[in-house]
């Protein structure tokens, strides 16, 4: 894909007399690109897939959050059981009202018994499928009080404020965006938090940092370039 910025770009140096590389519009290209599409906006990664065989395991949806915290997380007996349900989670996270219901725990048990004979994948390519989804390629585990495969927030309280945060922000965008809250259970936060910087930029506010980030290395990869090949064409004259 050829980004129109980075073209007019190496076209402007080349008219201001200087001698761009096909290294340098690559450069250019690569980084304009991602700086229109934004920081997590590509086939690889937005929105993030993890795969155990053949089984897709989806970034995290409000629906899929609230559910594994408001209901999953209860019906629980230990850690195994709820990195199973997070999975669960995971697997049906973009199928609209895939949770609706799902919370007695009888139902919850049920439903992730059968889902999880299914899978033709071993725990551990399980583990890994959901961990990608969930963090990205980010794989630094942090340190753990004892040696336990602790893979989601054993504090309970901690949990509702994380659930609380994720309400807050469910609310915040169906006011930006005048939606529903259908509407919007099968996103992820990332990605409502970047309608809602869209949203702000059609109303003439400020870019948020991450666009702004994007477009300080495009500049700035822009300039070095340009005052290299000055550089070489003063030493040439």
């Amino acid at each position: 894909m050829v980004s129109e910025l980075a073209r007019g770009d190496w076209e402007n140096l080349r008219a201001q007399g200087l001698n761009p590389t096909l290294e340098d519009f690559d450069r250019l290209n690569q980084l304009a690109v991602r700086l229109k599409d934004g920081a997590e906006t590509t086939c690889a990664n937005f929105p993030r897939v993890g795969w155990a065989g053949d089984v897709p395991f989806f970034e995290p949806t409000i629906q899929a959050f609230a559910w594994y915290h408001g209901y999953a997380v209860r019906a629980a007996a230990n850690v195994e059981t709820e990195n199973t349900f997070w999975a669960f989670a995971l697997a049906h996270a973009r199928e609209r009202d895939a949770f609706a219901a799902l919370k007695t725990p009888d139902a919850i048990e049920a439903a992730v018994k059968e889902w999880a004979e299914s899978v033709p994948a071993t725990h551990d390519e399980i583990i890994r499928a959901c961990r990608y989804a969930a963090r990205g390629e980010f794989d630094a585990e942090p340190g753990r009080p004892d040696a336990q495969d602790v893979r989601h927030r054993a504090n309970r309280s901690e949990a509702a404020k994380n659930l609380a945060r994720v309400e807050e922000q469910l609310v915040y965008a169906c006011a930006k965006l005048k939606c529903a809250p259908d509407d919007l259970m099968c996103e992820t936060q990332s990605r409502l938090a970047r309608l809602c910087e869209a949203a702000a930029v059609e109303l003439g506010r400020p870019i948020g940092k991450d666009e702004a980030q994007l477009r300080a290395d495009y500049d700035l990869a822009l300039r070095e370039i340009a005052r290299r090949l000055k550089a070489e064409r003063e030493a040439v004259a």
